[in-house]
């Protein structure tokens, strides 16, 4: 069976070609592929891989195995990798110890050098992390999922420390010092095993910087509880976070759709009034919106449901969203930005909005007010040698002001090999 597997695996493997090596291959290395943080890996490696040849290892693989020996693999999920039952931890063990076998006779014809995956919760892959330590073979984690709201941080620390959670891998590469922190204050790793690379993708945001936007907006729509605890309290019992301050002011029904809505409203107008605007609406793969809210729109609004939207940065002059990253991509991207701020201010709703350093001219605080400031973005003339945005959530959150992670991230991985 092994044997078979082994054939099935290698048969399954594919050369990113995007970052073949420029020397002769010296290493390859295996890359549990996740579309945003194989950005990162591909970024730096354009540019900087000499002599590594990398390969998607299909997750699904790793899924069908761990479906196929967790008994009540179901009770298992990526926040919540704990069980009180027998029968789950002894299959748990029963799979950490067929994947060393497995892995002991992949090696023998497929030799390689090293793991690389983007997060140390998903739930196929955990017990992967463990075995490659055992096996000696590294696993490098590129984290990413770490741009979040002061409410998301002390939920999901409270989590991993109740949890008891660990990477059992070898090093983690994370964006910044908040990440680092992130991590470190939650015990998943020793703080001398994260290190600060970057983001490197943001590269191709800096790079727009230089070309001149059309007269164009894009909509990142609004996910509904984007920032918020939800996904949290969902996925745990009743009383779970019963000792966390927080979770005594949570209101269950607040979200942001009611801004999202609002946005929809405002756009419809402008795009009726300025017929020669064109604007497109970027979904949230994954995310559930009500398709009714894009019914009836104006010819110039056009939505967009597939791929990743921060290619949408390099023409459009307008970005609107919310608690996004592709916010953070469209500040180093020097485009202009504008926030929905329809709620009133106070301490709790602060904890659930990402800090960025943006300016009043960048929030809409009525719809009235939105209006006026979407019109004057798109009059404005773009400055090449202007800075639009302080780049001071940049570093905060992406580890990357100065537009030099693709050079880190190399190091990272070229010394842990």
């Amino acid at each position: 069976m092994y044997n078979l597997l082994t054939l099935l695996l290698i048969f399954n493997l594919s050369k990113i070609k995007e970052i073949l090596p420029k020397n002769k291959i010296k290493y390859k290395v295996l890359v549990l592929t996740k579309s945003v943080g194989i950005d990162d890996l591909i970024s730096s490696q354009k540019k900087y891989n000499k002599n590594i040849l990398y390969l998607t290892f299909p997750r699904y693989f790793l899924k069908i195995i761990f479906e196929t020996i967790i008994q009540n693999h179901q009770e298992l999920t990526d926040e919540k990798y704990v069980s009180n039952n027998k029968y789950t931890n002894k299959s748990i063990k029963e799979y950490n110890n067929f994947l060393i076998s497995f892995f002991k006779i992949f090696i023998k014809k497929y030799p390689f050098d090293l793991f690389i995956g983007f997060n140390f919760l998903y739930v196929a892959e955990r017990e992967l992390h463990d075995v490659s330590e055992k096996l000696k073979i590294p696993f490098l984690l590129l984290f990413k999922e770490c741009v979040v709201t002061k409410t998301q941080f002390n939920y999901q620390n409270y989590t991993w420390k109740k949890n008891k959670e660990k990477f059992k891998g070898s090093k983690i590469a994370v964006y910044s010092k908040f990440a680092k922190q992130y991590l470190s204050r939650a015990k998943i790793a020793n703080k001398n095993n994260i290190d600060i690379v970057g983001c490197s993708r943001l590269a191709t945001s800096f790079s727009y910087k230089k070309i001149l936007p059309k007269n164009m907006i894009v909509y990142y729509a609004i996910e509904k509880y984007r920032g918020l605890p939800n996904r949290y309290c969902k996925t745990q019992s009743k009383n779970f976070f019963k000792n966390l301050k927080d979770y005594k002011s949570y209101d269950k029904k607040f979200n942001w759709e009611s801004s999202h809505i609002k946005i929809l409203k405002i756009l419809k107008t402008f795009a009726i009034n300025n017929p020669d605007i064109e604007i497109i609406i970027k979904t949230k793969t994954g995310e559930k919106y009500n398709q009714n809210d894009f019914k009836n729109l104006p010819d110039n609004i056009k939505v967009i449901h597939e791929g990743a939207g921060h290619a949408l940065l390099k023409e459009t002059k307008v970005v609107i969203g919310w608690n996004s990253t592709i916010i953070l991509e469209a500040i180093a991207a020097n485009r202009f930005i504008l926030l929905p701020y329809f709620h009133k201010v106070n301490k709790l709703l602060k904890k659930n909005e990402l800090d960025l350093k943006l300016n009043t001219r960048n929030y809409g605080y009525s719809e009235k007010d939105f209006y006026k400031k979407l019109q004057n973005f798109i009059e404005k003339k773009y400055c090449f040698n202007k800075t639009n945005n302080s780049h001071k959530s940049l570093e905060y959150y992406l580890g990357n002001s100065k537009n030099n992670s693709e050079a880190k991230l190399n190091k990272f991985i070229t010394k842990n090999i």
